[in-house]
């Protein structure tokens, strides 16, 4: 209620008072605060509230000898989930036939994010190792499409686009 609200305002008005300082400074924070929530809900207002993410499995291992060989057998018909409970050395993943589930944009090293938004066809996999700083991966997409984000992906996406804005106006 208005009468809750004007309470809690001069409670808390009188404590930073008490701390030294004027009304003016805590009616100045309070409108820093309104125009800096006015100012990101402008810029962050065209963020979208789904994104592109892929669903993928991975073999993960040390060698791309070994990466290129496991690459030939499925190319030969073998099952990629049975070859990822064999062979990936990713043990998080492997017990689960290499699945990683759905991720976005940045959710992985570069290397393997480019790889595995670059195939095209539920199915398809990486026809060469995917080097990276954990080893080497074949990846196969399961699935593509547009998702949307939970409340805590928009969030994160919204500061960002508030953040490199920022950057860019200090930059100015």
């Amino acid at each position: 209620t208005l009468e809750g609200f004007q309470g809690e305002f001069n409670d808390a008005r009188d404590s930073i008072m008490k701390l030294g300082f004027k009304e003016s400074d805590y009616h100045a924070l309070f409108e820093m605060q309104i125009l800096e929530k006015k100012l990101r809900d402008e810029i962050t207002a065209d963020v979208p509230h789904t994104e592109k993410q892929v669903w993928a499995r991975h073999i993960l291992v040390s060698d791309t000898a070994i990466a290129l060989t496991i690459i030939e057998r499925l190319k030969g018909g073998e099952d990629f989930a049975t070859l990822a409970m064999e062979l990936s050395e990713d043990t998080g993943s492997a017990v689960n036939g290499g699945d990683l589930g759905w991720f976005g944009s940045g959710a992985m090293v570069a290397e393997f994010e480019t790889a595995a938004f670059a195939l095209e066809k539920s199915g398809d996999f990486t026809l060469e190792p995917v080097q990276s700083s954990f080893g080497y991966h074949i990846i196969q997409l399961i699935a593509k499409q547009d998702r949307p984000l939970t409340q805590e992906q928009y969030d994160a996406a919204k500061n960002q686009v508030f953040q490199d804005w920022l950057t860019t106006a200090r930059e100015e």
